[in-house]
């Protein structure tokens, strides 16, 4: 038993020494300003699918009240609530979405349908949930006045109840799986793009057919990725904290299982191979270094010091990387096999039910 929890612990701290090369270049939005390309500001159109958004339309509209956005359009994407009055009192054009046509899943047929209307140079793609911190949406411009490129922003996630603590696991892999914060940054293969905030000219939008090509794709950001870096279009991804935050899941524990179900197993068959390879070594780290802690009664005392100070240094990293994600609690970092136990249920569950046949209801719609 010793030799074999000797040989669990040293697994585990290669490991976790592994596992900072996946966010070795961590990179906020920058408060700099870019390579300007011209005079004047970049006329920026705003593209907000909503569905069933009344509690949180009205405060991403408040947020961009003084942006200087060229507009602001809101796609009420047939939703059963009051979306597109709070909309239209914000400030926004509000148009009434059309259903779905055949093939076409909603938030993509949403955002294709205001890049239509949008009179912009530049589309900033926005999920309603979300709402820009003071300056925010300027550190977004000053992007767009640099090289040109596709850019994505994974919003610093605003956590307040006890029972969002357990997204933890899910926005940590989400970032890491963007592999686009590895030793290489923008230099490795096959970056993703996130779905919350994406930052497109025109230009670069309509070469890649825009949301045509990813109509019936649940996390159509992935695919959007793929496109873009095929038609050689470059992309970078961002961290929010400092520029835009959301509260994902409101509604309660049910919400949060059924959001995070709905993109976790898509999320992962369309993960880099090498992204999904340091993610899965990540997690197998974090459990060898729970499990042997639960036999420390059987270790020699030096044994169970540095089953002790390894398990330690994990909840030094995933209190790092928690923070880098959004406002969690030390006492997440520090229970962390509560968390990731709850992530392996929730994965586990939906690719039960996707290889089922079974669909999850989001926002009074069934999605695969």
């Amino acid at each position: 038993m010793e030799v074999s929890l000797w040989i669990v612990t040293g697994l585990s701290f290669l490991c976790w020494l592994g596992s900072w090369v996946m966010c070795a270049r961590f990179r906020r939005v920058p408060a700099g300003t870019g390579e300007r390309r011209g005079q004047g500001s970049p006329r920026i159109s705003i593209v907000i699918p909503a569905r069933n958004e009344e509690r949180n339309i009205g405060l991403l509209l408040d947020s961009l009240k003084e942006s200087g956005a060229h507009e602001i359009i809101v796609v009420d994407d047939q939703s059963e609530d009051g979306t597109a009055e709070v909309a239209a009192r914000g400030g926004a054009h509000v148009i009434s979405g059309e259903e779905p046509p055949e093939g076409w899943l909603g938030k993509p047929w949403a955002c294709h349908q205001g890049s239509r209307i949008a009179t912009g140079d530049w589309f900033l793609f926005l999920d309603a949930d979300t709402r820009f911190v003071a300056g925010g949406f300027s550190r977004l411009v000053r992007l767009a006045e640099g090289k040109p490129m596709v850019h994505s922003v994974c919003p610093y996630h605003s956590v307040r109840d006890l029972y969002e603590q357990l997204s933890a696991f899910f926005n940590v892999t989400m970032i890491l799986g963007m592999n686009a914060f590895t030793l290489k940054g923008a230099a490795a293969r096959d970056i993703g793009l996130f779905g919350q905030v994406m930052l497109v000219s025109r230009e670069h939008y309509d070469h890649v057919e825009g949301h045509t090509l990813v109509k019936g794709q649940v996390l159509e950001n992935f695919h959007l990725s793929r496109h873009f870096s095929a038609a050689g279009i470059s992309s970078r991804c961002w961290l929010g904290r400092n520029t835009i935050v959301m509260r994902m899941f409101p509604g309660g524990l049910r919400d949060l299982v059924a959001g995070w179900s709905k993109g976790t197993v898509s999320g992962a068959s369309n993960t880099a191979g090498a992204a999904l390879l340091g993610v899965s070594a990540w997690m197998s780290g974090l459990f060898m270094s729970a499990v042997p802690v639960c036999f420390a009664f059987l270790a020699s005392p030096d044994l169970a010091a540095v089953m002790l100070g390894l398990y330690l240094l994990w909840v030094l990293q995933c209190g790092y990387l928690f923070r880098a994600a959004g406002r969690y609690w030390l006492l997440t970092a520090l229970a962390f096999p509560v968390g990731l136990v709850f992530y392996q249920l929730v994965f586990f569950q939906a690719l039960w039910r996707k290889r089922k046949g079974g669909t999850i209801k989001w926002k009074g719609r069934h999605v695969s």
